[in-house]
């Protein structure tokens, strides 16, 4: 009787044992499979980036090739218009001309974001784009349309975006030139050179930006217009390539309330602000009488194009988030020693 026991509990902790053990490698597993699944997801998302970027450079090589040789056979037809060789602005210029632009550029916002793409302000997206564009030379101009929700209130995003572009942006923590024109608490004019580098994406330029802040009841807009010359691109050496942008940024309060947050992730008893964030922004690319090799600069201009997106998106990303966490410490609860 006592062996029929000492045999049933034997048996009985063999099955715990067991049971322990199966319900451990079930974890591992379940973990193991989140993790695969994981995984694959993240490949997904690279393989369409990949696969976006590898369309965007091919449009814009069709085109930029399809300009050169229109411009061969207007040339050797004898129909191509005579053109008085272009004398480079000054640096008066250039900065007079960007001011000219950031004081009436905000007059343009509701034709800019009043397509459907920002109808919704919850929407979350960034997509960059090659349009068709008479006024630049290439004859195409690149488009970046983005919106996304912020879980900060509109003051502390008004202030961590206005410090990312006038202190903490790369034009000041990367550049190894850097002149201040016009620095006010809403107008910022400055020149600048630096080397900017991100993975595989490495590049030397030198600039000239202007950006002004509206500050409205409800809403902030951040205005700019900047001029970019690349001096090297991934080891290529560039001349007689410009980059002319505009952008806006609006930001504007929305609130949450406490139906719509998410339980025990924040503080549900009373309404939150977040904030809107709506951007476009827009390059043309100028080339130079005294440009040579326009086939590498095709090339080049390419691989600026696609790979600085990505690059610069992530990099100035990673920037926006540190400085909105530091503002809202700031503001909320006490200054950063």
């Amino acid at each position: 009787m006592m062996q029929l026991k000492t045999r049933q509990s034997d048996d009985a902790g063999h099955t715990t044992a067991f049971n322990a053990e199966t319900s451990i490698w079930k974890g591992i597993a379940e973990r193991q499979q989140t993790e695969r699944a994981r995984a694959e997801e993240k490949n997904q998302k690279l393989r369409a980036s990949l696969e976006g970027q590898l369309k965007l450079a091919t449009k814009l090589e069709r085109l930029l090739r399809k300009r050169l040789r229109d411009e061969e056979v207007a040339e050797l037809a004898d129909n191509k218009r005579f053109k008085l060789p272009t004398v480079a602005p000054t640096d008066d210029e250039i900065f007079a001309d960007q001011l000219a632009h950031v004081e009436r550029a905000h007059l343009d916002a509701d034709n800019i974001f009043g397509g459907l793409e920002f109808a919704d302000r919850t929407a979350s997206f960034c997509n960059l784009r090659v349009t068709s564009d008479s006024e630049s030379d290439t004859g195409v101009a690149f488009v970046t349309k983005a919106s996304s929700m912020l879980p900060f209130d509109v003051h502390v995003t008004e202030r961590a975006y206005w410090r990312a572009f006038t202190d903490e942006g790369p034009s000041i923590k990367m550049s190894y030139f850097h002149e201040e024109r016009v620095a006010t608490e809403n107008l910022v004019a400055r020149s600048y050179a630096l080397d900017f580098n991100a993975g595989s994406f490495q590049s030397n330029v030198r600039g000239k930006q202007t950006y002004r802040k509206y500050v409205d009841n409800d809403s902030v807009m951040i205005v700019w217009k900047s001029l970019t010359e690349p001096v090297e691109i991934n080891g290529v050496k560039l001349s007689g390539l410009r980059c002319n942008q505009v952008g806006w940024i609006v930001l504007r309060g929305v609130n949450i309330s406490p139906e719509d947050a998410q339980s025990g992730l924040i503080d549900t008893s009373k309404t939150m602000m977040s904030t809107s964030l709506q951007s476009y922004c827009r390059m043309r690319v100028e080339l130079q009488d005294d440009i040579a090799d326009q086939e590498l600069q095709v090339g080049a201009l390419t691989n600026f194009v696609v790979n600085s997106h990505d690059a610069i998106t992530d990099v100035c990303g990673k920037l926006i988030n540190q400085v909105l966490v530091e503002e809202d410490w700031n503001i909320n609860v006490g200054w950063i020693i």
